[in-house]
């Protein structure tokens, strides 16, 4: 599939599948909260999860009714941006209103500890 440019500072590919699959699909609800927070940050935030298909969420260990699924719109990403703490993410993550209201999660234990970001419909925090 085409690699579309989708915000300023993001392309298509940053958020598909990593198994090879083909699916690429990211909610623009997602995305351009994704950009705002990048805005914000004034700096690169590097994607390392956007849509998953459920064979590749089951590899990684994702939840089963996990936001990055095509059944829940693949509203979620794993970000994180290189020199800044997870909690230094995080605060920022409560600064876009899309996350606020919706789904993030902090990951301390990951080789690169990151941040989960939705644009669910509900208020959900948490931490590995």
């Amino acid at each position: 599939m085409m690699d579309k440019q989708l915000t300023k500072n993001f392309r298509r590919s940053e958020f598909a599948c990593h198994d090879g699959c083909g699916l690429d699909s990211i909610h623009p609800e997602s995305v351009a909260a994704i950009q705002q927070l990048r805005d914000l940050a004034e700096a690169p935030v590097i994607i390392k999860s956007g849509c998953r298909c459920p064979a590749h969420n089951k590899a990684v260990g994702g939840e089963d009714h996990s936001f990055h699924l095509p059944e829940n719109n693949c509203r979620a990403i794993d970000w994180y941006i290189p020199g800044l703490s997870v909690n230094a993410m995080y605060v920022l993550a409560c600064g876009i209103p899309a996350f606020q209201s919706g789904g993030i999660g902090r990951y301390y234990k990951s080789n690169i500890p990151f941040i989960h970001c939705d644009t669910r419909p509900y208020h959900a925090r948490w931490s590995d």
